[in-house]
């Protein structure tokens, strides 16, 4: 009768507690990173949709105005910043304190022969993570031409 020693034993397979501890490092580290990554893509995607509410907002401005109106009307026609908490939210300043979105006329100028009237619209995105707070971000100026012919031939408000 053949008598099995200890040493002759076949060993079972498994991973040993070094192997198991760098496996779950190597998992936390990718957990984190990946945690990280969400939490600066979230704060990406924020500050993208405030860049386009404020490019919106400008937008709008400029196509009534190329539609003939008046910069008064312009005016009193778009969404009022301080009754707006969207845009109170989105847009850096405020419309009473005419630190909000400007709307300036700035003259003729002659492109291909025909004269045309420009005008430029400014507003400031509020990058604050803080609702309330705002941080001035980056300054968007679009400028938008219209025909001359539009002002000269539109009949006077009674």
């Amino acid at each position: 009768m053949m008598h099995l020693r200890p040493s002759s034993l076949i060993r079972c397979a498994g991973y040993t507690l070094v192997e198991v501890l760098a496996a779950a490092s190597i998992i936390a580290i990718g957990i984190t990173a990946l945690v990280s990554l969400s939490a600066s893509s979230v704060l990406q995607e924020e500050l993208a949709f405030r860049v386009a509410v404020t490019r919106n907002y400008q937008e709008n401005m400029l196509r009534l105005w190329q539609l003939g109106l008046p910069r008064s009307q312009v005016i009193g026609l778009m969404p009022d910043q301080d009754q707006n908490a969207v845009l109170q939210t989105q847009l850096f300043g405020a419309t009473s304190a005419a630190t909000g979105p400007s709307f300036l006329e700035t003259g003729l100028t002659t492109v291909s022969g025909v004269t045309m009237e420009t005008a430029n619209c400014t507003a400031v995105v509020n990058v604050s993570q803080q609702p309330p707070a705002e941080i001035a971000g980056a300054t968007l100026t679009l400028t938008a031409y219209r025909p001359r012919l539009i002002t000269t031939l539109r009949t006077p408000a009674p």
